[in-house]
């Protein structure tokens, strides 16, 4: 390329018209997405709508960062609310590898520690970037312009970062949210087990999250007809657990509940204006 090139205004004008054609492309719209991440056997959800943005978990390493990519904004650094179900490594990992490159503005977790090098890494990059942290309680509603997360699960919280530190537990002290945007709806259960499924309160959903990758410890035939999802969501990789089981596909299967799986599909988002709701393909 000539160097007399860059001295033409005309190409000037084309980069700058090009880049802010770029930006328009990549402006949000007013609708809800919901997006599983393709992070392999572990779970992170991304949410947003407009300028809100929420992450949900990160994954077992830093895969979370290419899905942050594909449905951000380049310029837009920013992300208003990180959640941390529980501090199980393949929901925790990558939330660290977004501390290091994305503004958080706050953080919400669960009051559960686990005495693991990942655990130790996240607490001291939480600590370092001196994150609002924020421990929610069932009943309480967080809310996002337009969004808003409902505090299902636990009981109660602690108020210091891994005060409770209850490594047997951590998957039944889960964070456990129902999204609302509009008519629709969406169950995040974390990795919570039938145990503390029987003592939700529970309604109907459009989109239910399987709880804990599809273990058979989890998803109930009385939790399905209570919420009686449209579509079921497993995040999910290759892993020697089984996972999704045969047990909990049947019975997702027998109520006609319609099945997508990121170790299947890939990336999965759902697209709802607060009435109406579909897959982008």
């Amino acid at each position: 390329m000539s160097a007399d090139l860059f001295k033409k205004p005309f190409f000037w004008l084309s980069l700058v018209l090009a880049l802010i054609w770029l930006a328009i492309l990549k402006l949000p719209d007013q609708k809800l997405h919901l997006v599983f991440c393709d992070v392999g056997q572990g779970d992170a959800v991304l949410i947003y709508q407009g300028q809100n943005q929420v992450l949900l978990d990160g994954g077992p390493d830093s895969s979370v960062l290419t899905c942050l990519a594909n449905h951000l904004p380049f310029w837009d650094r920013q992300i208003e609310l990180m959640v941390a179900t529980h501090p199980d490594d393949d929901h925790l990992t990558g939330l660290i590898d977004v501390l290091e490159r994305y503004d958080v503005s706050q953080l919400v977790v669960n009051s559960t520690g686990k005495d693991s090098a990942v655990f130790k890494e996240f607490k001291q990059a939480v600590a370092e970037e001196g994150l609002k942290i924020h421990f929610p309680k069932k009943g309480e509603k967080i809310k996002l312009g337009s969004l808003s997360l409902m505090v299902l699960w636990p009981q109660s919280q602690a108020d210091v970062l891994g005060a409770t530190t209850l490594e047997k537990a951590v998957n039944e002290l889960s964070l456990v949210f129902k999204l609302s945007f509009g008519e629709f709806d969406a169950l995040l259960p974390g990795d919570i087990s039938t145990q503390v499924e029987d003592k939700l309160d529970l309604e109907e959903v459009e989109v239910l999250k399987v709880a804990h990758h599809g273990s058979k410890y989890s998803t109930s035939p009385e939790f399905l007809f209570k919420t009686s999802p449209e579509l079921a969501i497993v995040s999910v990789g290759k892993n020697p657990f089984g996972h999704p089981t045969e047990e909990v596909l049947e019975r997702l299967g027998s109520l006609g509940i319609k099945i997508l799986r990121t170790d299947l599909q890939g990336e999965i988002e759902v697209i709802t204006d607060g009435q109406k709701w579909g897959i982008e393909r």
